[in-house]
């Protein structure tokens, strides 16, 4: 899934939520973390057809592993010893991996079932990156958004602006 897909999914799940502002940011950046720490990992390579290498390798490796992210979430759940902003930017992140993992289930690609393997995958074979199908799916995420959530998103756009 493109990087809009997964924002935008993202932050219609943490409005339907109600995650406070803090946590709704915090998901829209983990929506992407995965991508971000796999390009992160292929940054290390030396040359750049090492990088690309390196990331082609890694991608949708073990930073797509549903497990991790649902660790997170329950860490930010029970930790009562943190602050509130950062159990909610804790949780945030948390559930914007896991919509990133979920999102990307959905592609022929899929997602691996073990942490350190990339076989067996799951893949639902919905619509492949970039595709028309995820156009439409982009598309009946922001129309279920504001059909559903449109006192929130314009409450959401009077804070921010």
């Amino acid at each position: 899934m493109k990087w809009i897909t997964h924002q935008a999914a993202a932050v219609s799940a943490g409005l339907a939520l109600r995650l406070p502002l803090a946590g709704l940011a915090a998901m829209c950046a983990g929506a992407v973390l995965p991508d971000i720490l796999d390009q992160r990992l292929a940054g290390l390579a030396p040359t750049r057809h090492g990088r690309q290498r390196l990331f082609n390798a890694v991608h949708r490796g073990t930073t797509h592993w549903c497990g991790w992210w649902l660790v997170l979430c329950a860490a930010a759940l029970s930790a009562s010893g943190l602050g509130s902003a950062v159990r909610e930017i804790v949780l945030g992140l948390g559930l914007g991996g896991l919509s990133h993992v979920l999102l990307d289930m959905l592609t022929p690609t899929g997602v691996p079932v073990l942490p350190f393997s990339r076989q067996p995958k799951l893949s639902l074979r919905l619509c492949a990156t970039g595709s028309p199908g995820e156009f439409c799916l982009l598309v009946c995420i922001v129309a279920a958004a504001w059909l559903f959530l449109r006192e929130d998103v314009l409450h959401l756009a009077r804070h921010l602006f």
